[in-house]
């Protein structure tokens, strides 16, 4: 069984047999649940950008251009209103 000890700092590695069994990337954010009975519970916090595609949609949404453009027409506009 992998084991690690606490720093002077209070920091610990994890021992790379665990972050590749549960696939934990580097600067991977934890979550330590202390127990009443002394041991903890460490669960990862998954990011935001493994999340990307995981909701289908069937809204398409306009590129960059079209975005400038209507940016672009919106502000003359209120440039013209403004005079």
């Amino acid at each position: 069984m992998p084991t690690s000890k606490i720093t002077d700092k209070g920091q610990t590695t994890v021992p790379l047999e665990i972050r590749e069994k549960l696939r934990w990337k580097r600067r991977q954010r934890l979550i330590w649940e202390p127990k009443k009975d002394g041991s903890a519970v460490v669960r990862a916090v998954p990011d935001v950008m493994d999340l990307a595609g995981s909701l289908r949609s069937d809204v398409r949404f306009p590129g960059v251009r079209d975005e400038t453009a209507a940016a672009t027409s919106a502000w003359v506009s209120e440039s013209k209103g403004a005079r």
